[in-house]
């Protein structure tokens, strides 16, 4: 799991749908987000810090947009593991930090979504997208 520390950033404002239900049909819960922030680094830098959660699997990633033409950016992990290991990682949050730096100042919106199961043993899952506004100079 890659790790980015942005020092002396702004806050910035969190604008976040609840997702109408947290469990799809098929009784495996989907990922949510339990926090989403922004902020604003030196040279139009943007560090995002998702943080997730799935009750019944593993939150092994992020997926963002960061509301310009350039494609998504995903960050996971998929670690080799017990099966021991595996369950006791189950409903606990995991972290994720990306950051992007914008060509021209102004204001974008930011969606991102967390990603769960995958990696050869569960289907993978995407929770409701979250976005996030953001301005930089």
């Amino acid at each position: 799991m890659r790790r980015v520390l942005v020092a002396g950033g702004t806050i910035l404002m969190l604008m976040a749908a609840t997702p109408a239900s947290a469990q799809p049909a098929s009784g495996n819960a989907k990922p949510r987000i339990v926090t989403a922030t922004a902020s604003v680094g030196p040279e139009r830098s943007v560090t995002v810090t998702v943080v997730g959660r799935d009750r019944d699997d593993v939150v092994r990633g992020a997926e963002i947009v960061w509301g310009e033409a350039e494609p998504a950016l995903g960050e996971s992990a998929c670690e080799v593991s017990s099966r021991r290991a595996e369950r006791r990682q189950r409903g606990k949050r995991a972290r994720f930090e990306l950051t992007h730096a914008y060509a021209a100042p102004g204001h974008y919106t930011i969606t991102v979504q967390g990603l769960s199961g995958g990696c050869g043993k569960r289907a993978q899952q995407r929770s409701a997208a979250r976005t996030l506004t953001v301005h930089v100079d």
